[in-house]
């Protein structure tokens, strides 16, 4: 049997851009976590939450921001996927 498979050897070159990245990032957040040691108190609506440290509600807000930002683009995709398709069908 005859493999026709004609992939080229990868090649280790080391360390990436993205791999710098995420250590510039996660250095980032340690010195950010290490700034906001000071502890505050939460009231919001019906929630409330006493002696929260600062970084820990910070990463909290950052995380539900990355996440309503993949929702709503996700959303916006498919629209515009479907305004697409409509009008694809319709010429």
């Amino acid at each position: 049997m005859i493999d026709d498979d004609k992939s080229e050897l990868e090649i280790d070159q080391g360390v990436g851009l993205g791999t710098i990245a995420a250590i510039v990032g996660a250095l980032i957040i340690v010195a950010l976590i290490a700034a906001n040691t000071t502890r505050i108190n939460i009231n919001f609506v019906v929630y409330k939450a006493h002696s929260v440290p600062l970084w820990w509600y910070t990463l909290i807000i950052v995380g539900f921001t990355i996440i309503t930002d993949r929702v709503l683009r996700f959303v916006m995709r498919r629209r515009k996927a479907r305004k697409n398709k409509k009008r694809a069908l319709a010429d």
